[in-house]
């Protein structure tokens, strides 16, 4: 029974938490939130957009244009597959030692 849990909670967690590389809060780690966002933390970023973030892929779909929109006003980037793209490529730059494993 542990075992399912743990099992659901890595399911929900890459579902919704994570791009195929990484958790969103390693990708958007304070350095690139300063350089890239009028933001410093990604925690700071996702407060301010004041869109439900509980499930962050649904809000994102259902919510597109609204979120585009958003990161077009506080950031560098004009929608978020670009933003998304950046993050994932600075993460692979930056960690030589390979990618984030999920558990």
């Amino acid at each position: 029974m542990l075992k399912a849990v743990f099992t659901n909670f890595k399911k929900m967690f890459v579902e919704h938490y994570t791009s195929t590389i990484a958790p969103y809060h390693l990708l958007f780690n304070e350095r690139f939130m300063e350089r890239y966002t009028s933001f410093y933390s990604w925690h700071q970023f996702i407060r301010n957009s004041y869109l439900d973030t509980t499930n962050f892929q649904d809000m994102i779909e259902a919510h597109k244009e609204e979120w585009d929109q958003f990161i077009a006003r506080t950031t560098h980037f004009n929608s978020w597959s670009e933003m998304l793209n950046k993050a994932e490529e600075q993460y692979v730059l930056e960690r030589p030692h390979g990618p984030y494993l999920f558990m």
